[in-house]
């Protein structure tokens, strides 16, 4: 099923979705565009080749209560979280789909899946968007991403000269044009007007890195390459595969909480323990362990590299420690420290 729809309705699109949901868009905010809730006037940004933090936040959420308890005497009642509402994320680049389809592997993929994000993502329908331009960041070609597709979405949009092609993939795909009605027209006879977007080459070679990497945890690459790191985390939070978390409860002995929220493991105290060791004290240990963990360790359970090449790392890092770097380190490159 192929939809089109004047650039011009698309608020009117925006308002119907909403009313049925939770819709996240790229808004522009300021300088930046963050995937966030619609709301009306809100100024959408179709055209940013990506947020600067990724829609992840869409399933795994930077907080989520997944528990509540109500103590009374020797009597404890434990209240799961509430239902999750059916939610659209509209304008989802194919690298952070690819992304997105990372986590499912760790949060779906396994015995037993993680029930909220699982939840989530049933009840998220994915419209992918086409990139038009290339971005001198991006790099996704390097880890096989066509810019120009998301395999995964319910619908995937191409944006063409004053409207926008809409092709519905699954059956939520389908649900979503025809709850959309009148405001989109026949597009069957329509193609999608998409560039050979070639991101950038940073000649990276990946070949055969993860089983190589299984030798180098002592290589003394890792006493140089460390150096410059600030262990500001900032990389971690705007990285689309990166999904570590910290658990907290609040409350008191009569009623409470327990929680989870985004944590990053280049913090000083993410591996700290009760008794007070803490195996990744060090910049070093936690420079090696996000790197080794991206190149070697999820590629051994997974099968691939944690990365797309979004290149929201290269355009955060205050000190230029991305993971383009570190590759290159690895390969024996003398990296540039600033």
């Amino acid at each position: 099923m192929k939809k089109v729809i004047a650039r011009e309705k698309l608020p009117e699109l925006w308002k119907s979705l909403a009313a049925k949901g939770p819709l996240f868009l790229p808004i522009q905010e300021g300088p930046v565009v963050l995937f966030q809730p619609w709301q009306e006037g809100a100024e959408i940004n179709l055209d940013a080749v990506n947020t600067a933090v990724s829609p992840k936040d869409v399933f795994l959420p930077r907080e989520e209560t997944y528990m509540q308890y109500r103590c009374s005497g020797k009597q404890l009642e434990l209240i799961p979280a509430e239902n999750i509402e059916p939610v659209t994320a509209f304008g989802v680049h194919p690298c952070d789909l690819k992304a997105v389809e990372m986590l499912d592997k760790v949060y779906i993929d396994q015995d037993p899946p993680d029930a909220l994000y699982k939840k989530r993502r049933e009840n998220t329908t994915v419209v992918g968007l086409s990139c038009s331009e290339p971005d001198p960041f991006c790099f996704c070609n390097e880890f096989g991403v066509d810019p120009a597709d998301a395999p995964g979405a319910d619908v995937m949009a191409h944006l063409k000269n004053g409207s926008v092609l809409l092709e519905a993939r699954t059956d939520k795909g389908k649900a979503l044009l025809e709850q959309a009605g009148d405001l989109l027209q026949d597009g069957s006879k329509e193609t999608a007007e998409v560039k050979d977007v070639k991101t950038a080459d940073f000649g990276l070679n990946l070949e055969g890195l993860p089983e190589n990497l299984k030798e180098r945890f002592e290589d003394p690459v890792w006493d140089e390459l460390y150096k410059s790191c600030l262990g500001c985390g900032v990389c971690t939070y705007v990285c689309p595969t990166c999904y570590c978390f910290d658990v907290e409860d609040f409350g008191h002995e009569g009623e409470g909480q327990r929680f989870r929220c985004w944590d990053s493991c280049m913090y000083g105290h993410f591996t700290a323990m009760a008794g007070g060791h803490n195996p990744r004290a060090g910049r070093k240990e936690r420079v090696r362990q996000r790197f080794m963990h991206k190149l070697q360790y999820y590629p051994e359970i997974f099968n691939e590299i944690a990365c797309v090449g979004c290149g929201r790392c290269l355009r955060s890092c205050p000190v230029n420690l991305d993971i383009v770097q570190a590759i290159k380190a690895l390969g024996g490159e003398t990296v540039e420290q600033r």
